[in-house]
């Protein structure tokens, strides 16, 4: 839209020692159409940019390089750089940059929160605290936070998929662990699951599979009737 902002030193003050993300803020828009790319280019000349700065994770940083091919190809003088900023821990730039920015700080807040959460545990002794922790498809701050924490179970996406072990599977796994607990008189604990683990469990990344099949053709509504009557038996099944 060409609205911008320059960062004088009046503005800097109010944000120093603070990290500054507020003050930079956080989109989710791509830049995608040739329209779009266009306008990008048209602002950047515009103001004079000698340099864009992209700070983000994968999507960020891909959508980066495309603008900054398209600069190069029309003969704009703007240098796009990326700059790795995710917690999820999934976007890595060896050997210049081996974790991106943010992962280490989201580990150690969450692990303070687990800590946390696992002396309450121990002081009621009488509940299961389940933790659902971010990093999308990525299981890396759960093992980082596990690792930090020690709780009583910690399912990783990754090796539930190289195991190919089920729904039933990993509830067996958890009952297991909780009535081995509970013949110690420990009817307590701490179990954290990572946020993309669904995509992992191979039922449900069939079923997800051919959902998005099933949703992105003509006549299929995003309604449980319609969607059952186009599955098979088993992702039908899966679904219910």
């Amino acid at each position: 839209t060409g609205n911008f902002c320059e960062i004088t030193v009046d503005i800097m003050d109010g944000f120093r020692n603070t990290g500054g993300f507020d003050m930079l803020g956080s989109g989710r828009h791509k830049i995608e159409s040739k329209e779009q790319f266009d306008d990008s280019m048209a602002v950047c000349n515009a103001i004079g940019l000698d340099g864009l700065v992209v700070i983000g994770g994968d999507d960020s940083n891909t959508n980066g390089a495309l603008l900054a091919e398209y600069f190069k190809a029309n003969g704009c003088n703007t240098k796009v750089i990326g700059a790795p900023k995710t917690i999820d821990g999934d976007l890595k730039c060896p050997p210049h940059i081996p974790i991106s920015f943010g992962f280490d700080t989201a580990c150690k807040t969450y692990a303070t929160l687990v800590s946390n959460v696992a002396i309450d545990a121990l002081s009621a002794q009488k509940y299961y605290h389940i933790v659902r922790l971010m990093g999308r498809s990525a299981s890396n701050i759960a093992l980082e936070v596990a690792l930090l924490t020690r709780p009583n179970a910690c399912l990783i996406g990754e090796e539930v998929a190289r195991d190919k072990r089920s729904m039933r599977d990993l509830t067996v796994e958890l009952a297991d662990m909780i009535e081995q607990r509970s013949k110690l008189g420990k009817d307590y604990g701490v179990i954290i699951l990572p946020e993309g683990l669904i995509e992992f469990i191979p039922e449900f990344n069939q079923l997800m599979s051919e959902l998005n099949d099933k949703l992105a053709t003509l006549g299929v509504e995003a309604t449980e009737a319609s969607i059952l009557a186009n599955l098979s038996a088993e992702n039908a099944a899966c679904f219910k």
